[in-house]
């Protein structure tokens, strides 16, 4: 039977009445909210709330009483006041916590009790939440049940969250009201003081925190030993500390303690590492490492120094750092001191798939948290759930979100920052992985299905099962295809194939047509299909995929009424959500939307074709120059010392010998083999170029992060100079260069298509 009808029938069937209390009956109550006569903001909330939603559900008005006030025979008690005292009920508040509370029914009363932080406001949410029925599936969009008749089982019950921190860190979950109802104490969410508060980092000590602790522009000159030796030289940007150095050690405990003295309501202080490579190899730094056998080692050696002497100041706080990419390896003998915390992070995992499958970067996390739990008394995650090269790009993980977080508690974890795209709303499907996150980190025995369906019913109403049905096709072929989605995912990725992405254009169609006659829900599918119609956009503006009817014959390009509509649609919807990042760095929004309007501004223009030049004898194979260092654009080839040069059969990095700090340019010539326009792509990370002779066809240049740029030139069949220019600087590096044309279909530029002259 549904839940719903069960309330209507009898508040929470399955029970005598004999045991149950007649809390409203016919818009009526015998019952008042009893609170302390000065309580915290948030019991005051707590009363409050309960009133409201009681009244929402049944029209009646419960008073909201003093507990100096005198007894009366049907109360519903919030909070430790006088009258819970009276009544001589032992409530286990030590127990409880901040966030714990206690259900309770004793004769004709009623008891919600917890902490005054938290744990009573909490306790009426369980109680409207999980016996009543209410839901709070975003901060416009709720369910409340209509009761004529409200009755409530006998109640003894205990709930302690098993998360101390749980954030889902989504634009979409900010909302005070929502996070809070939700019993989620989210960092970064408009939590007030009525709402309890919430986990609080200090200022600007939140992640990442080296430069600001000591920056390299105040210390450097002075002291370049504060900061990360490579290569025998200190480094001065994009550096780390030197964790090992008493100096820095000494540095860091001051600037900790006054940020803890100007922020002193606070309860967490990072001290992390930036967010680059680049840790230091000096002498001490490397043999601490060596001996712990992790980079981890140096960086606790600086936290546990610093927690030590924030603990004989201010023995409340923590101090939190972070096991993140070189330093997510735990250390053989270190320990972290019981005031630290260890913020454990999946950058480097597969998504689609649980964290503890047999994949092999998920497989070497297993194997890091499962270090860390067993020598840590603190132990967070930082997780990832979107792509952040395209944050509305599908993102098949509604599956393991209830998994990868059971996972996590297997191994000890006590707190948990889920993130999402945070910066604007309109992400793939923000509303509902933010509502999901929400339940399964209060409760990770959440049911996954229930969860998920009736936020599509409630949200989008009759167009929730074709939806549900694009949710599972989407899922499905990644499962089938094994994707491993990784959080640069985007609109290329293997399990978007034209077959999926047409199977999905006729759910969202049909999902419209469900709920053409309701503006409301229609509204909200609108916003939902933005990452369909993302998926395409993306498409065109990277490689140009159905912009254009092109006329090779007449070097036109020829506008493609599809692709105007679509952008057109994609434009008022995002407008109307106030959408202001489609990535997480780099050009926003306004940057991308600006760049497919510009293709659209090239329909109908005839372009020139160009002539080809002869070759004596050509070769197969291009020209190469690598060099290293540490570039924030692509350098002047003429200015840099090359490491090395060669030949290479096509434009790979099979040339380079590290992953990061390096620069390649590639020479020769591409050979067309007929008339027409030919349009060249490219995706890379960081930035490149694409030249046609001396014409600058790609311009991809960016730094940090996977882009991808395009651009069309009209050929006669023959060779053309080529030039491609590259550079990494940091993050997983990739170059492909594609290509399309009269009688080639999108591909990547084959070795058999490219030459120099011998």
């Amino acid at each position: 039977m549904n839940l719903l009808r069960k309330i209507a029938i009898c508040g929470l069937i399955g029970i005598s009445e004999s045991c149950a209390l007649v809390l409203i009956e016919k818009n009526r109550s015998d019952y008042v909210i009893v609170i302390a006569e000065q309580p915290s903001p948030s019991v005051r909330h707590a009363a409050e709330e309960l009133q409201y939603f009681l009244r929402e559900m049944t029209g009646a008005t419960l008073a909201i009483c003093s507990d100096s006030e005198p007894a009366m025979a049907h109360e519903i008690l919030l909070g430790d006041n006088r009258r819970l005292q009276q009544l001589g009920v032992p409530i286990p508040f030590q127990e409880l916590g901040d966030e714990g509370y206690v259900l309770r029914t004793t004769g004709d009363r009623l008891i919600i009790a917890g902490s005054a932080v938290r744990g009573t406001l909490y306790g009426v949410y369980g109680l409207l939440e999980d016996h009543l029925g209410c839901r709070w599936f975003t901060p416009t969009v709720s369910r409340i049940p209509k009761l004529k008749r409200l009755v409530l089982q006998d109640l003894n019950e205990k709930k302690v969250p098993l998360l101390e921190y749980r954030e889902p860190f989504v634009f979409d979950c900010f909302d005070g009201d929502w996070c809070c109802r939700n019993r989620m104490n989210s960092s970064a969410a408009w939590l007030e003081e009525k709402h309890g508060g919430k986990i609080r980092f200090g200022e600007g000590m939140f992640v990442h925190t080296f430069n600001a602790l000591a920056p390299p522009e105040r210390y450097f000159d002075q002291h370049p030993e504060y900061f990360s030796e490579i290569g025998g030289k200190r480094l001065r940007d994009h550096t780390q500390l030197c964790c090992t150095n008493p100096e820095v050690i000494a540095l860091v405990t001051d600037q900790v303690l006054q940020a803890i003295r100007r922020d002193s309501q606070a309860f967490v202080f990072s001290v992390s590492q930036n967010d680059w490579y680049n840790y230091c190899e000096c002498a001490a730094c490397s043999s601490l490492a060596e001996k712990e056998g992790t980079q981890a080692a140096p960086l606790l050696h600086l936290v546990n120094q610093v927690a030590e002497a924030v603990e004989k100041v201010f023995p409340d706080k923590a101090i939190e750092t972070l096991a993140y990419q070189y330093t997510r390896k735990p250390p053989k003998t270190m320990r972290p001191r019981p005031n630290v915390i260890i913020r454990l992070c999946t950058i480097e995992c597969s998504f689609s798939e649980p964290l503890d499958s047999s994949y092999p970067p998920n497989r070497a996390f297993k194997e890091d948290i499962e270090g860390w739990a067993r020598v840590c008394d603190r132990l967070w995650i930082w997780d990832y759930t979107t792509s952040f090269a395209h944050y509305l790009t599908p993102f098949p993980n509604l599956r393991i979100l209830d998994d990868n977080i059971r996972f996590f508690i297997r191994n000890h974890v006590r707190g948990i920052f889920e993130e999402d795209a945070y910066q604007s709303p309109g992400s793939e499907l923000g509303p509902l992985i933010g509502y999901m996150m929400a339940k399964f980190l209060w409760n990770p025995d959440s049911d996954e299905n229930r969860t998920m369906d009736e936020f599509l019913q409630a949200v989008y109403g009759a167009a929730g099962r074709p939806i549900r049905q694009y949710i599972d096709l989407i899922h499905d072929r990644a499962m089938h295809d094994s994707a491993h989605v990784t959080i640069g995912a985007g609109p290329f990725e293997r399990f978007l194939s034209d077959e999926v992405l047409l199977k999905a254009e006729r759910l969202w169609q049909k999902a419209e047509a469900a709920v053409k006659n309701n503006p409301k829900n229609l509204a909200q599918v609108h916003v939902a299909r933005m990452s369909n119609d993302y998926v395409h956009l993306e498409r065109a503006r990277a490689i140009g995929k159905d912009v254009y009817r092109i006329d090779h014959r007449r070097c036109l390009l020829q506008p493609n009424p599809e692709f105007t509509w679509r952008l057109r649609r994609f434009k008022e919807t995002a407008a109307q959500i106030g959408l202001t990042h489609v990535r997480e760095g780099g050009e926003n929004y306004t940057g991308w939307v600006r760049q497919l309007d510009s293709l659209q501004q090239n329909s109908g223009a005839r372009l020139t074709a160009r002539q080809p030049i002869a070759l004596q004898k050509p070769a197969p194979g291009l020209a190469f120059v690598y060099s290293e260092g540490s570039f924030e654009r692509i350098p002047d080839f003429g200015l840099v010392t090359p490491v090395k040069t060669g030949w290479i059969d096509s434009f790979t990095l099979n040339a380079a010998d590290r992953e990061v700090h390096f620069a390649l340019k590639f020479s020769g010539y591409m050979k067309a083999p007929a008339d027409g326009v030919y349009q060249f792509s490219m995706r890379s990370n960081d930035g490149g170029r694409l030249y046609i002779g001396e014409e600058l066809v790609v311009d991809n240049e960016h730094l940090y992060g996977e882009r991808e740029g395009c651009g069309f030139i009209a050929l006669k069949a023959g060779f053309y100079p080529i030039t491609v220019t590259f550079f990494q600087q940091l993050g997983r590096r990739l170059l492909e260069v594609g290509w399309q044309g009269p009688g080639i279909p999108w591909q990547i530029i084959p070795a058999a298509a490219l030459w120099h002259e011998e």
